[in-house]
């Protein structure tokens, strides 16, 4: 993968999709299947949002990332995280300014792992779509986000609901 560009295709690196049990069904997410699961839906609102760019970071790159995002810097100065590395569990950021959606594969696997199959697929394609739409509403801060939240309910009730069980969800220490 490479890391800080814009990625049409995810990398090799990021293995099969989804690991099946004889039965097949789905035992667990694979950070592939994240990419996978993300380029999908970015495909379906590229027309609209042919300026913008998508990119994929390993976690360390990510992190670098998220501190320099403004909403996670507020966080960060407010002294909401006591150990950043270990409690930071937003798996995209969007910079509005830049048109840039930025997915952390690892970090989104790590967090929704836990989840049944159907609530993890769920999750990946809800925690994108959030911070995808930030580019197709008005408004900063709050405002945008209560916009956002208000186009998923009415649009996309189970992504929203999986989205905000999993991030209400504690964090296993």
């Amino acid at each position: 993968m490479q890391e800080g560009t814009p990625s049409g295709v995810p990398s090799s690196r990021f293995g099969s999709a989804f690991l099946r049990s004889p039965a097949g069904t789905t035992e667990r997410i694979e950070e592939r299947s994240i990419c996978s699961l993300v380029l999908h839906k970015w495909g379906d609102y590229q027309p609209v949002l042919a300026a913008a760019s998508l990119r994929f970071l390993e976690r360390d790159a990510y992190l670098d990332a998220a501190r320099a995002d403004a909403r996670t810097r507020d966080e960060l100065v407010m002294g909401v995280f006591d150990d950043f590395e270990a409690e930071f569990r937003d798996p995209v950021l969007t910079d509005v300014d830049q048109e840039l959606v930025t997915v952390c594969p690892p970090l989104m696997r790590d967090i929704v792992e836990p989840e049944p199959p159907r609530i993890q697929r769920a999750f990946v394609e809800g925690a994108f779509m959030r911070r995808m739409f930030r580019l197709l509403v008005e408004g900063e801060g709050w405002e945008a986000d209560a916009q956002v939240r208000d186009v998923m309910a009415r649009h996309f009730p189970f992504h929203l609901a999986a989205v905000e069980a999993v991030e209400s969800s504690p964090v296993a220490s």
